[in-house]
């Protein structure tokens, strides 16, 4: 099926690498906060999954404001908690900060903004 070991891992290290994503719906893009940075647009959505370590896993689907593109990002028990105490909705705007981890400290830190969108008046 495979010309030889490297070509079976080929996908896989382009959907790591994000030069390929992996289907999620309407061309969804998985988000990592080291490589891609900050975080900033619309919420179009929310999913979960399972993970068979970690357990139940929380993402953000985001429209982003400069390119329109869909990504998908993972939320850290703080983002989540910090969208329900905000209250966040579809098509409310977000900002997600990544500062990564500081000397000594065992996670890495986020600043979250949400601003309401105002429902439109008829």
């Amino acid at each position: 099926m495979y010309e030889n070991d490297s070509d079976k891992f080929a996908k896989l290290k382009a959907i790591a690498s994000g030069q390929v994503t992996t289907p999620t719906g309407p061309e969804v893009r998985f988000w990592n906060f080291e490589r891609d940075g900050h975080v900033m647009g619309t919420i179009t959505g929310f999913n979960g999954f399972t993970h068979p370590v970690y357990g139940e896993q929380h993402t953000v689907i985001v429209r982003l404001a400069e390119s329109g593109e869909l990504i998908s990002a993972f939320l850290s028990d703080w983002l989540q908690e910090g969208l329900s105490r905000k209250h966040a909705d579809l098509g409310d705007l977000i900002l997600i900060q990544y500062f990564g981890k500081q000397p000594g400290e065992r996670f890495n830190r986020f600043h979250l903004e949400i601003e309401k969108v105002q429902p439109e008046m008829v």
